[in-house]
C-alpha cells in the first residue's frame, strides 16, 4: 500500500468482498501495517471517512468500523473537526511508579532520551523555599529536563534538589534520575511522597519546549519526595504532552475495594 505525501490515499489496495475477513479488518490490517513499516508515522494524518469511501467503493459505516478497531489498539487518534491522525507513542505510568518518572521513561521501546535544561545552585522562587521549608535566599539545587521519546519532546521537568546536591556532578545529573542521585550519589534515604495530577494548558515557556501550542492541554504532575527524616528532598513540576502521557491504576492499586481505575491524559 502506498500513501501520498499530500494525504490523499492512493492505496491500489483491492478489498476482497468475498473474504470470510470482514472488509473493516480488511481495511484496519492495511493502515496497521503501514503504521508499523513507517510509511505512516505518528502525527500523520489519515484520509477522511469519505475519501475512504469513494477510492475504496465501501461504506461509511465499514469505515467507522476499522477507524474504532484501531482506535481500541491505540494506534490512531479520532480529533474532534480535525480527523483521524496516527497515534504518537506515549510513556505509560502507574500509579505505584508515579514518582519515577525518569525510570519510567527509560522503560520504553521507542528510543527515549532525556536532556538537561538547566542544572546548579540557585535561589529558589517563594514557593519552592515554602516546600523545602527553607527561605528564599538559601541557594538549592534546580534540576530541569526535557523528556524525549522516539525523537519527540513528550515532556518537561522542572524540579530542585536539597542543598546538598550542588556537590553532584552534572554529567551524573545527566545520567541518573533524582531518586538515584539522593539515595546513591548523596548517600540519603527517601522517605513519604506526595503527587498532584491536575489538567492545565500548555502556556509559552512549556509549549516552547514541548513544541505544541500555548494553549494545548498538558498533565501537570507535581510531585514532593521528603527524606526519613521529614526533610524535603526534591520537588518537581512535570508537563507532560497529553497525547504522549498514560497513567494508570491497576488492579493493585484499587482502594477499599473499588475497581481498578484508568485515566488516560489524550
Amino acid at each position: 500500500m502506498n500513501w501520498s505525501k499530500t494525504k490523499v490515499f492512493q492505496t491500489g489496495l483491492q478489498l476482497e468482498r468475498d473474504s470470510a475477513v470482514p472488509m473493516y479488518l480488511q481495511l484496519a490490517e492495511a493502515i496497521e501495517n503501514g503504521i508499523h513499516n513507517g510509511s505512516l508515522p505518528p502525527g500523520h494524518p489519515l484520509p477522511s471517512e469519505a475519501a475512504l469511501c469513494k477510492d475504496l467503493q465501501i461504506s461509511r459505516i465499514t469505515v467507522r468500523q476499522a477507524i474504532d478497531a484501531l482506535i481500541a489498539k491505540q494506534l490512531v487518534d479520532r480529533r474532534q473537526g480535525k480527523g483521524t491522525f496516527v497515534a504518537h507513542h506515549f510513556i505509560r505510568q502507574d500509579a505505584h511508579n508515579a514518582d519515577k518518572l525518569f525510570d519510567t521513561l527509560f522503560a520504553q521501546e521507542h528510543a527515549p532520551t532525556s536532556k538537561i535544561l538547566a542544572y546548579g545552585p540557585e535561589e529558589p522562587p517563594t514557593d519552592v523555599a515554602a516546600a523545602f521549608g527553607c527561605p528564599s535566599s538559601k541557594p538549592l539545587v534546580r534540576l530541569d529536563r526535557l523528556y524525549v521519546l522516539n525523537g519527540r519532546a513528550v515532556g518537561v521537568g522542572l524540579g530542585w534538589l536539597l542543598s546538598e546536591a550542588q556537590g553532584i556532578s552534572a554529567e551524573m545529573a545527566a545520567e541518573h534520575s533524582t531518586a538515584w542521585l539522593i539515595e546513591h550519589a548523596l548517600g540519603l534515604k527517601l522517605g513519604q511522597k506526595e503527587m498532584v495530577i491536575r489538567a492545565s494548558a500548555a502556556g509559552r515557556s512549556v509549549a516552547r519546549l514541548l513544541g505544541i501550542p500555548e494553549r494545548s492541554p498538558v498533565l501537570v504532575l507535581h510531585r514532593r519526595r521528603q527524606l526519613i527524616d521529614g526533610r524535603t528532598a526534591d520537588f518537581t513540576r512535570f508537563y507532560m504532552n497529553a497525547d504522549s502521557y498514560e497513567f494508570s491504576f491497576g488492579e493493585e492499586a484499587a482502594v477499599g475495594g473499588q475497581p481498578a481505575l484508568k485515566l488516560f491524559a489524550a
